[in-house]
């Protein structure tokens, strides 16, 4: 059974509405129990990088992200969405400052949400990697930094 485009944007809002709230709870109720959440990038600075297994690994990411980043702004802006593979990709904007070194940086990223029973199965972001290695390496040059210069 696939879900309709209603249900599947319902439960992706959702789960961008819960982590933008910070309401762990509400999103951990949006996965399945054994959810994938996986990132990109270089575990050694960001530690969030890599696959998260079930609700506990979801809680592991989003306190990884926590652990390291301020959000300031997240904002998802496009939803398009795949009925039939019950998938849906996200993409939009972050404005974060790194807790050490304090760094702000802005994150265009894009995220996939693939769907089983109703609710997230799989998780995969694809942020700006170069943005987030510049504003949370310890040896980056300083200064604001941004995806298109600005």
């Amino acid at each position: 059974m696939h879900s309709s485009r209603g249900e599947l944007l319902h439960l992706v809002r959702g789960c961008c509405a819960a982590f933008a709230a910070s309401a762990l709870d509400a999103l951990c109720a949006l996965v399945t129990p054994d959810s994938e959440f996986e990132a990109p990038g270089l575990p050694d600075f960001m530690p969030w990088a890599s696959a998260h297994h079930g609700r506990d690994g979801v809680r592991r990411f989003v306190a990884a992200l926590d652990a390291h980043l301020i959000f300031h702004a997240f904002e998802p802006a496009r939803f398009l969405v795949d009925e039939e593979a019950a998938s849906a990709v996200v993409a939009g904007k972050a404005v974060c400052t790194s807790r050490a070194p304090r760094r702000r940086y802005d994150n265009q990223w894009v995220h996939l949400f693939e769907v089983a029973a109703g609710r997230v199965a799989r998780f995969r972001e694809y942020p700006d990697t170069a943005a987030q290695l510049a504003a949370i390496h310890p040896r980056w040059a300083a200064g604001p930094l941004s995806v298109h210069g600005r």
